[in-house]
């Protein structure tokens, strides 16, 4: 019995000491962890910085978890607060241009509190406990990036009619590395304004463009939504009513993510060049997003049908020859088609 009692109490004393043990750990805290991405550092930072893909790589509990205070330099850092369970950690993000791609250097210091010190004796360091979260972080953003972006296809439709639509739209110029993001705002404005106002809509979202500057690598652009009537606004309005006829168009599916767009309409002109058919400058490029945020999250599913108006060929009269009884040749009417 005795000996029983000197055991409990060496078991006593050595638990009081390695909980006095673990208290007495250092506090503060510096995880460092870095991972090359092959795929182009803006596409990489744009990613990252854009806090509605955060869901797609937060290495923590999304409900324990919380972004804040988010500075950004753009295309090469990104300082924000993290806190996980009450704690509140800085963590800065920098990216650098590689050969291949981008190099992500992740940095996370804080204070541990009591279970977090703790966590780290038992697995051997804070490097082993925060350090593997950074480390998931990191190939998340990876996995996502390689395998979702890479993985696409386009497909040609050719010749179809494309009906008299009325819609509102919203007008904005933008870069064409912020296009993802002031879109993505631009629609969620869009549809807050048709819920308020109980408009019925009629079909998907989709966009036009007025211009497409390739030397400033700017465009302006109008996020649209039809709508079953034609919508009149107050003027100075961010949101306008607009209308367009029924045309003829190409038709391109592209199935992937928006990054291929400009492959996709450079093959849609190609076929155009290809079929002998003339582009209609003055009617109106559109693009729809049939499959998009925010209902699927995976680039590699997302369907945007382009349509590209072209004219339509006219037929006139051309003369066919018959031969009179003398020899002569007098005219009749056929037809043949031109441009």
């Amino acid at each position: 019995m005795r000996i029983l009692k000197y055991i409990l109490l060496l078991l006593l004393l050595f638990s009081v000491a390695f909980l006095v043990f673990v208290a007495t750990q250092q506090s503060e805290y510096k995880v460092v962890r870095s991972k090359e991405i092959k795929i182009s550092k803006d596409i990489v930072y744009n990613f990252v910085s854009d806090s509605t893909s955060l869901i797609d790589w937060n290495p923590w509990d999304k409900d324990n978890s919380n972004f804040s205070n988010k500075k950004l330099v753009p295309s090469d850092t990104i300082i924000q607060d993290i806190t996980v369970s009450g704690k509140k950690n800085a963590s800065i993000m920098r990216f650098q241009k590689t050969k291949n791609g981008a190099l992500i250097t992740w940095e996370l210091t804080g204070k541990l509190d009591f279970n977090l010190k703790l966590l780290s004796v038992l697995k051997g360091g804070v490097n082993n406990v925060l350090g593997n979260k950074l480390e998931k972080g990191l190939n998340n953003i990876d996995n996502y990036l390689v395998k979702e972006l890479s993985t696409y296809k386009i497909k040609i439709h050719g010749l179809v009619t494309k009906h008299a639509t009325n819609y509102i739209q919203q007008i904005d110029t933008c870069s064409f590395d912020d296009f993802q993001k002031v879109s993505k705002t631009m629609l969620q404005n869009m549809m807050s304004f048709v819920e308020k106002n109980e408009i019925i809509i009629t079909g998907l979202p989709f966009i036009t463009y007025n211009t497409w500057d390739k030397k400033t690598k700017t465009t302006i652009f109008s996020m649209c939504v039809p709508v079953e009537e034609e919508i009149l606004t107050t003027p100075g309005s961010e949101i306008s009513g607009g209308h367009f006829d029924e045309f003829l168009a190409v038709k391109t599916t592209l199935t992937g993510d928006y990054s291929h767009s400009q492959e996709a309409w450079d093959k849609t002109l190609n076929y155009i060049k290809s079929k002998k058919l003339v582009e209609d400058l003055e009617a109106t490029n559109i693009e729809i997003y049939k499959v998009s945020l925010p209902k699927e999250r995976k680039p590699s599913k997302w369907i945007t049908e382009i349509y590209i108006p072209v004219k339509k060929r006219i037929y006139v009269p051309k003369p066919k020859t018959e031969t009179t009884e003398e020899g002569a040749a007098t005219p009749t009417e056929n037809t043949t088609p031109t441009e």
